[in-house]
């Protein structure tokens, strides 16, 4: 597996290696999620007293307890301000834009979600973002160019600290679409890109995300 050397950004680090042995084989990704696992047990705790992290039954959390599981792009919207149901989006114009915001009012994470956000991948066969930032709440993070991932076959850019996304705080992720915008289907211009947000996300009511798959979270 190939990593590149640390990258600082705002606060922390981050590497870029194949995603497709990150889960498995990458120290740093391990770190980050085990840290943050435990910075929002311990926020979760304190937030939603007197519930309780049981992790035996995360998916399925019994009463007095809060679960976690993977970020759901429903909680987020797509480029267009749509709400996702998957991270495969189409962009249909070039330029500066935004990627990724939160899904609910004003760009904010919704209520009774918590998010910890380790990193990014990006499984296309074509890469068109060559550069990122992001603004979590009133703090803005600086650019950073990624046209190095096209080295890659299945890019992933991971946090070392990574970030906790709170509940009905606002989340934005920009980023440089490359053109030209060609056709990519017929009667379709535009260029596919997935943008997977890594990590997990806490929820405080499994109700909530009991849900048809693919359907908003309400």
């Amino acid at each position: 597996m190939e990593i590149k050397e640390d990258k600082h950004i705002g606060q922390g680090s981050y590497v870029i290696a194949e995603w497709d042995s990150v889960q498995a084989e990458n120290a740093v990704f391990q770190r980050a999620l085990a840290s943050l696992d435990q910075k929002m047990i311990t926020k979760c705790n304190a937030d939603w007293s007197p519930l309780r992290f049981n992790l035996g039954k995360s998916l399925s959390p019994g009463d007095g307890q809060y679960g976690r599981t993977t970020i759901l792009p429903e909680l987020f919207d797509d480029h267009s301000g749509t709400a996702m149901a998957h991270w495969r989006q189409l962009f249909t114009t070039a330029g500066h834009q935004t990627l990724i915001a939160g899904n609910g009012a004003g760009n904010t994470i919704p209520e009774d979600f918590k998010i910890a956000w380790a990193g990014l991948a990006f499984p296309n066969k074509q890469q068109h973002i060559s550069e990122i930032k992001w603004q979590i709440g009133d703090r803005k993070y600086g650019r950073i160019n990624i046209e190095e991932i096209k080295s890659y076959n299945k890019p992933a850019i991971i946090f070392e600290e990574g970030y906790v996304l709170d509940e009905e705080e606002s989340f934005d992720l920009y980023g440089y679409v490359e053109g030209p915008i060609a056709v990519s289907e017929p009667f379709i211009a535009g260029l596919y890109q997935r943008i997977v947000m890594l990590g997990a996300a806490y929820f405080k009511r499994v109700s909530k995300v009991l849900g048809t798959c693919g359907a908003a979270i309400t």
